[in-house]
């Protein structure tokens, strides 16, 4: 009789055995499925989050380094002033699409009237020191705000978060570019124009925070945004109606240069996956990291795939153990049911019956009970995913709020690029699509985990298979 059809009347004759065998097939294939499709799934909703945050490098300043030092020694440290020429030379890499220089200082009004200046105001009245205000120095010099603005340097105003965003747009004139490096020019915006009489072509004049330096430039553009002022009894200082935008170099002319600078260049990269090659390629310049840092939203990246990283680790860890204990499960039961066939082996051999056909019959139930297990847990493992993968997520989740509220009472708010409060929370990923595709299923068919079962269940019908006829009867 053919072995593969003895196997098939060896399978129906011995039901119970089968059915223990499917079932433990079927909970190890279903799980380690699982584990499989929650991992992809958590890649997927990683790459996710890093696209939301978008593909931008920020390098600045190390405040959390800076502060250390200062802890450590008692002074506040003097970092060195970024060289233009390094950070121009970093845009060079093939990571990069394009990039912006941020630099924020304040100037004072030269004749200009601002928006929610209240008219006679005392002089001196509003008067804080410049640490208070984020911009170009910490120097000791003083900043009357009711009588000072501010102004953001740029390469591009395209390129800047409130233009890319929309809330700020080009009503008038031009925006600035990189070739207008160095010209004095800048954008007003359609509030404080209008309260000046003033429009694209006019030239006005704008003092350094020291009063040392005075420029006059010519208004390029007039743009409008729909940002406010936090509060309602802001300075005009705060007041982003007030706000300038001049080159990047033309900035410099006017920026206090003391203490320590403002400058931030946020690049551009092609694909989000090169942030970190882009960050490791960034470490050779001569850029110095004792003081600087890139940050890639790293903080808020982390914040939201915290929860799905740690399932993604317990997945991992259900494939490892289920894998070796279903494999364990699985010999014991083939050996066990092998050594109670011996008699029947025994027969065969006798009877003139090859020996890697009786091998190869014991390895066809095995296949196919395999299979039978292995396609039943395709239909039923999205289902079990998902329900692993959602409980997994709560739990993480759970315990990702206790912590950030033990760390921090509400949202931690900091200063970013143009001087304006920034939320720096984002909540976490509290979903995954959990769902069976075929690279989860050629894992599971090609993943070593089955080349253990086969391993497994072939090594123990060679030990469990009669040496000859003779020892068969014997016993």
């Amino acid at each position: 009789m053919n072995f593969m059809k003895r196997a098939i009347l060896s399978m129906k004759k011995r039901v119970g055995t089968s059915l223990i065998l499917m079932a433990v097939f079927l909970i190890v294939t279903t799980l380690v499925l699982a584990g499989f499709t929650i991992q992809n799934a958590s890649k997927k909703a990683a790459d996710a989050a890093r696209k939301k945050l978008g593909a931008d490098v920020t390098l600045g300043l190390d405040f959390d380094k800076l502060g250390q030092q200062a802890r450590e020694t008692g002074e506040m440290p003097k970092p060195p002033q970024l060289n233009t020429k390094e950070a121009d030379q970093l845009a060079k890499s093939k990571y990069v699409k394009d990039y912006n220089y941020i630099t924020n200082t304040f100037g004072i009004s030269d004749g200009l009237k601002l928006v929610g200046a209240s008219e006679g105001e005392e002089e001196g009245k509003g008067k804080v020191g410049m640490a208070a205000v984020r911009g170009g120095s910490s120097s000791g010099t003083e900043i009357d705000m009711n009588s000072s603005f501010m102004i953001e340097g740029v390469r591009k105003t395209a390129l800047q978060e409130s233009f890319k965003n929309g809330k700020s747009k080009i009503i008038d004139g031009k925006p600035i570019t990189e070739q207008m490096k160095d010209q004095n020019v800048a954008l007003m915006e359609k509030r404080l124009a209008e309260l000046n009489n003033l429009k694209v072509g006019d030239k006005v004049k704008v003092q350094s925070g020291d009063k040392k330096e005075t420029l006059e430039v010519e208004i390029i553009g007039i743009y409008e945004t729909n940002e406010q002022a936090m509060g309602q009894q802001a300075p005009p200082i705060m007041d982003p109606a007030n706000k300038l935008y001049m080159p990047h170099s033309t900035m410099k002319k006017l920026e206090v240069d003391q203490g320590i600078s403002s400058i931030q260049v946020v690049y551009f990269l092609k694909d989000p996956q090169n942030i970190e090659a882009f960050k490791k390629e960034a470490k050779k310049s001569d850029i110095d990291f004792n003081y600087y840092k890139l940050d890639a939203h790293d903080s808020l990246y982390k914040q939201m795939i915290g929860p799905i990283e740690n399932i993604s680790s317990t997945s991992q860890m259900i494939i490892y153990i289920v894998s070796i204990a279903g494999a364990i499960i699985l010999g014991l039961i083939i050996m066990l049911s092998i050594k109670a066939r011996r008699k029947e082996m025994g027969i065969l051999l006798s009877i003139g019956e090859k020996k890697w056909k009786l091998m190869a019959q014991f390895v066809v139930e095995v296949v196919c009970i395999a299979i039978l297990a292995f396609g039943l847990s395709i239909t039923t493992g999205a289902k079990i995913s998902q329900f692993i993968g959602d409980n997994l997520l709560s739990s993480e989740i759970a315990t990702a709020s206790e912590e950030t509220d033990t760390l921090q009472n509400g949202t931690v708010m900091m200063s970013g690029p143009g001087g304006t409060l920034q939320n720096q929370k984002e909540d976490p990923i509290d979903k995954i699509d959990v769902s069976v595709t075929g690279e989860d299923v050629g894992k599971m068919g090609g993943d070593r985990t089955s080349y253990c079962y086969i391993s497994n269940a072939s090594s123990s019908i060679i030990y469990s298979t009669p040496e000859s006829k003779t020892n068969s009867f014997k016993r």
